[in-house]
């Protein structure tokens, strides 16, 4: 039994309502990008882009534009005129 100053235990009904209520009224966090870069063994920069968000004809866009501004300024090289 518990001690008279201890406080009550929640059910689990009532922890699970205080996590439920919590969640709802958290403000949602900006969504985060990434982008990585890297050189393979042969210095070929390898790129690997991330976007989140809410809209997914934004992210596309968004992604695609990110990725061709890496392409851009980091180019496949070409050897003997072939890729």
């Amino acid at each position: 039994m518990t001690e008279p100053n201890e406080p009550r235990r929640l059910t689990p009904t009532e922890r699970l309502h205080e996590v439920t209520m919590a969640a709802m009224t958290r403000a949602a966090s900006p969504p985060e990008h990434s982008v990585e870069i890297t050189r393979n063994a042969k210095g070929v920069a390898q790129f690997e882009v991330t976007v989140r968000g809410h809209d997914l004809e934004w992210v596309i866009e968004e992604a695609l534009r990110s990725f061709r501004h890496l392409g851009d300024a980091l180019p496949y090289p070409v050897e003997n005129g072939t890729a």
